[in-house]
Order: C-alpha cells, then sequence, then structure tokens
C-alpha cells in the first residue's frame, strides 16, 4: 500500500510555488514593482490552494466525516443513488482554497465503480470513490470538476483505508457528491462549512429504530 503524502503543502505544487519565489527574486533584480507584486500575489495564491494542513480526526467509528473542505449545498433523499438504489445525497462546494487532499470519510475497503454498471454508463469518466465498512455500509464519494484536472488518487480498488486517511489530491473541483444509506443520520444543515477528516456529516444507524 502506498504512503500517503503528508506535507503541508502538496508536492504537486512545490515546482509552481518555487517558480513563483524565483519570479519574486526576479522582480527584486531588476527593481520592478508591478513584476514583485504580481509575483507575491501568485506565490499566496499558490500556497492557498496547495495547502494541505494536518487534520485531528475524531474517535468517531460510525461517522460519515466530509472528504472535502467545503459548504453544505443541499441535503436530499434519492431512489436512484449511484449504485441503483435509496440513498440520501448530501452534496458539497468545494472550497479550493481549502485542504487541497480528498480524505476516506468512513473506514472500509475500495470497491470499483464500473463493476455495477454496463458500458454506456452515466459513471463512465466520474471521479470518485466507493468504500465499503465492515458493516456492509456502502459511502459513496462523486467529484464534479474540469476533465483536464481530475483529482489524482493515491489508492487502489481493493485497498483498505482508515476514516479520515488521504486518498487523492483533489486539484481543482466545483462540487462534490456523497450517498450515503439512507438510515443514516445527517449531521449537518444546509449552508454548513466542513472541514475535510474532522467534522461530521452523518451518522451510520444500524438499528432502524434509532434512526427515527
Amino acid at each position: 500500500m502506498r504512503k500517503p503524502p503528508s506535507h503541508l503543502v502538496a508536492r504537486e505544487g512545490w515546482i509552481l510555488i518555487a517558480a513563483a519565489g524565483l519570479l519574486m527574486i526576479l522582480a527584486v533584480r531588476l527593481s520592478s514593482v508591478g513584476l514583485g507584486v504580481l509575483a507575491l500575489i501568485l506565490l499566496v495564491l499558490l500556497i492557498m490552494l496547495f495547502r494541505d494542513p494536518h487534520r485531528t480526526i475524531p474517535s468517531l467509528p460510525l461517522a460519515v466525516l466530509a472528504p472535502l473542505d467545503g459548504t453544505i449545498k443541499s441535503i436530499e433523499h434519492t431512489d436512484r443513488g449511484c449504485l441503483d438504489r435509496e440513498a440520501t445525497c448530501i452534496t458539497m462546494r468545494v472550497d479550493n482554497f481549502g485542504a487541497y487532499s480528498a480524505r476516506a470519510p468512513v473506514e472500509g475497503k475500495v470497491l470499483n465503480l464500473q463493476d455495477n454498471y454496463n458500458d454506456g454508463s452515466r459513471l463512465v469518466g466520474v471521479s470518485g470513490l466507493w468504500l465499503r465498512t465492515d458493516e456492509d455500509d456502502d459511502v459513496v464519494m462523486l467529484i464534479d470538476g474540469p476533465r483536464w484536472l481530475r483529482p489524482r488518487s493515491f489508492v487502489g480498488y481493493g485497498e483498505r483505508l482508515g476514516q479520515g486517511r488521504r486518498f487523492a489530491f483533489v486539484r481543482i473541483a466545483t462540487t462534490a457528491r456523497i450517498f450515503i444509506p439512507i438510515t443514516s443520520r445527517v449531521e449537518v444543515n444546509r449552508g454548513d462549512y466542513v472541514r475535510s477528516g474532522e467534522d461530521a456529516l452523518a451518522m451510520l444507524i444500524h438499528d432502524a429504530d434509532e434512526a427515527v
């Protein structure tokens, strides 16, 4: 199993940040105020974009943690989730200046979304993660964004992910949809801001009476 990166600034941004730093040095050498200001703004923006801070994972084994930093956009029940079953779909507006890495919402085994579909599936080419817990709960996350900047995963199918563990560089994303069992108890409201790996979106419920 590949070890996920744990740097405060994601490695994908090191070259760009170094280039912005060199541009600042060049501006000083040329005594160019305009170029210096541009380089400084670029440097700050790149550091904000690629920052990947440490997160303290809560001791909540049945929690579905936020996989990304962002704002809750909607919470809906659907009878046709991405696994063609009833589910609750929590949609997030991704904060691209939040943490650069995505984190596993639950502990479980990584499965292949395409295994459930034939050619022409609506999920072909979609970036996402399907995790199955030891209790057979399925949690699926789909990430929407530019095709030329899709998330880059560190894990493969069949691997086991710990809750809150980094599993991919998000890059530039617009929204994320998290599908959880219909019996789950949602812990967030529309408009809430959540932090990846720290804030719980929902709790998995195995006794139907507890979900009421």
